[in-house]
């Protein structure tokens, strides 16, 4: 296959979720050109609920964080959890842009707050892009006053939300689940291909539902939705400074019930698969399982390790069943005790076990390793510890991307 070949984007055939955040009662959003971005794509999306919502969130945990996580924190804790509105631009992550950042940063709540009638703290903010560059605030005022103008309450204007959210995604990053007929809506949508690793949510990503919740309840829920979903993908051992996951309910105050709390883990899990599949030039997802670990911890940290390498990835894009690389990193691990009862299934193959290489056909296990999905399982006998990690692969197309992206 030549180069130029191998280069192009593998995209997944993805259907529209039957729900987008603008489903849920009482929200609306929009997404327009502010001219943030030198492509002209969509760059500022707003979304307003028609009395403050339940909020959540948790934040990169990256010291150098920027300016709109720092005024996040700041807004959730000053105002208890009740928000009207979210503001996003993408082209610039305001991030290490000093005080003049900061300032920035609360002048977009202002001036959102304005319009709406409401306390700046009741608004939240979210920038993507590149780092170190001051916002050109000009710009971005003008896309505010024109997507407070757009708010739209209709489908369509959930997708334009996300779609102004979005930098070097290839496709975009949606996901709903409705619970029952008549039962509350669950709708999520984030942003993310690099920067991605696991220490808290790794980009930008809200998540909403309409059914009864305590702002309590969603900060207790969030860490544990977390770890299934957006803090259980790997792109490129790089977190970000302006992660970000937020989780909103506009429905009544109440206890958030268990399969509300399966909806939402669900629709999580959904758009953490979709972020490790872009993996700026992915062409598939391996869900690399760890069991039998000393504990969770050490089954997570097992699994991170063989996930953060670049040879076990790049075998992955190769469709390499190159089962020498699984297992060296496992045993590189300090947390594994013993060694010589591993065994290694991948995509439910059995190609090593009790310190040898089993029998198995190379050529049809390669032809099974080209699925959007694959499973590689490192079964261990040191305790009941056990964990899950999405990966994606690494190929030709991530090199380009990242080598060229402020150039």
């Amino acid at each position: 296959m030549s180069l130029d070949k191998r280069l192009m984007p593998s995209l997944p055939t993805l259907a529209p979720s039957d729900d987008t955040l603008t489903s849920l009662r009482g929200l609306r959003a929009s997404g327009v050109r502010a001219g943030i971005k030198p492509s002209g794509l969509p760059d500022v999306a707003l979304l307003v609920a028609a009395t403050p919502m339940h909020a959540a969130g948790i934040f990169t945990q990256c010291k150098v964080a920027a300016s709109p996580v720092l005024v996040c924190r700041a807004h959730l804790l000053a105002t208890g959890g009740k928000v009207r509105a979210l503001v996003v631009n993408s082209g610039n992550a305001n991030a290490c842009t000093g005080a003049q950042g900061l300032a920035d940063a609360h002048a977009m709540c202002a001036q959102v707050a304005r319009a709406l009638g409401c306390a700046s703290e009741e608004v939240l903010v979210c920038s993507t892009g590149v780092i170190g560059h001051p916002l050109p605030m000009a710009k971005v005022h003008a896309g505010i006053d024109a997507a407070l103008g757009a708010l739209s309450g209709e489908l369509d204007a959930g997708r334009r939300f996300l779609q102004a959210m979005m930098t070097t995604d290839a496709f975009p990053k949606e996901a709903s689940a409705r619970l029952g007929p008549d039962g509350p809506v669950v709708a999520g949508v984030c942003k993310g291909a690099g920067m991605i690793h696991p220490n808290m949510a790794t980009m930008l990503a809200v998540v909403a539902t309409d059914a009864a919740a305590s702002t309590r309840s969603l900060a207790e829920a969030l860490p544990r939705i977390a770890a299934q979903s957006f803090n259980a993908v790997h792109v490129d051992t790089h977190p970000s400074t302006n992660d970000t996951l937020l989780l909103f309910s506009t429905g009544p105050e109440g206890a958030l019930d268990m399969p509300v709390l399966d909806g939402i883990t669900e629709v999580a899990r959904r758009l953490a698969w979709l972020i490790a599949r872009d993996g700026e030039g992915a062409t598939k997802v391996t869900t690399i399982g760890v069991r039998g670990a000393t504990t969770s911890q050490a089954a997570r940290a097992i699994a991170d390790r063989v996930a953060s390498s670049a040879l076990v990835r790049t075998a992955l894009y190769g469709n390499d069943p190159n089962w020498g690389r699984f297992v060296s990193q496992v045993g590189n691990a300090p947390e594994v005790v013993r060694i010589e009862p591993l065994r290694c299934v991948l995509q439910g193959v059995c190609v090593y076990e009790n310190g040898a290489p089993t029998s198995f056909d190379r050529a049809d296990l390669s032809r099974a390793m080209r699925a959007e999905n694959v499973t590689l399982d490192m079964v261990l006998a040191d305790g009941d510890g056990e964990a899950v990690l999405m990966t994606s692969d690494l190929g030709y197309r991530y090199i380009e991307v990242n080598a060229e992206y402020t150039t």
